[in-house]
């Protein structure tokens, strides 16, 4: 796992703002099933984490940018000793992008857990932008993929956990 400003996160993307990447990821792909509302429950949250690792750390490299945090409850000692036990000790505001290769899978696991234990605003993304994850601290997730087989994928392994749409 890599930890990246925001501005290397763009050199190594060669975009110009990661935000306007994700604005054009989020227009251009289509959406899996629809808006789910996020469960609480941190067991459903670890499981949904796994299925996303096992969804999205598929060849291309994936990236985890952490756009919101300080919204709900969190503990921040948690967060930043799991980065420092890497290496890591700039603060969350200068280094909120994680890259993960296809072996980074438990590092992206509890990345993930921790986002979502926190209920920050979080982007999961492919460096080949085929798919992109968005997770808010309003509660709710969507999924997109450019592969209609992925989007069933999602919409099928998140029924199974019986994850219920946002706006039921």
């Amino acid at each position: 796992m890599k930890i990246l400003s925001k501005e290397e996160a763009c050199e190594i993307l060669g975009v110009e703002s990661l935000d306007s990447l994700i604005d054009q990821l989020r227009s251009r792909l289509p959406l899996a099933n629809d808006t789910y509302a996020m469960p609480f429950k941190s067991g459903v949250q670890i499981a949904i984490s796994k299925l996303f690792a096992y969804l999205l750390l598929r060849g291309s490299p994936i990236y985890l940018y952490i756009a919101c945090w300080g919204v709900m409850n969190e503990h921040l000692d948690l967060f930043y000793g799991y980065r420092q036990s890497l290496g890591e000790r700039r603060p969350l505001i200068e280094a909120p992008v994680h890259c993960f290769e296809q072996s980074d899978e438990d590092a992206f696991i509890s990345m993930l857990c921790m986002a979502l234990f926190f209920s920050w605003d979080v982007s999961v993304f492919d460096a080949k932008r085929r798919l992109l994850v968005q997770i808010s601290h309003d509660g709710w997730m969507e999924a997109r993929a450019s592969d209609e087989g992925d989007r069933k994928n999602f919409a099928t392994e998140l029924q199974k956990y019986g994850v219920s749409l946002f706006f039921q």
